[in-house]
């Protein structure tokens, strides 16, 4: 299985949006992961199957949590 990493900007936001993919039924992990840019200083990310990328991204968006670039 493929999967790829929908990053945000603090853990609180990442452990949040986790736990609102979990209750949709949407696997997922929280990651630490570093911004090589230096742009967003400290990122977490949310690992989810690649199928589920575009309905994960939409959940996230749709309670707030900002997905970055």
């Amino acid at each position: 299985m493929h999967t790829t990493s929908i990053k945000v900007g603090s853990y609180t936001l990442a452990r949040r949006g986790c736990e609102l993919l979990k209750q949709n039924r949407i696997p997922c992990e929280l990651r630490k992961c570093s911004d090589s840019a230096g742009q967003y200083g400290c990122l977490y990310s949310i690992t989810v199957a690649s199928d589920q990328q575009w309905r994960a991204e939409n959940l996230l968006r749709s309670s707030g949590i900002m997905v970055l670039p």
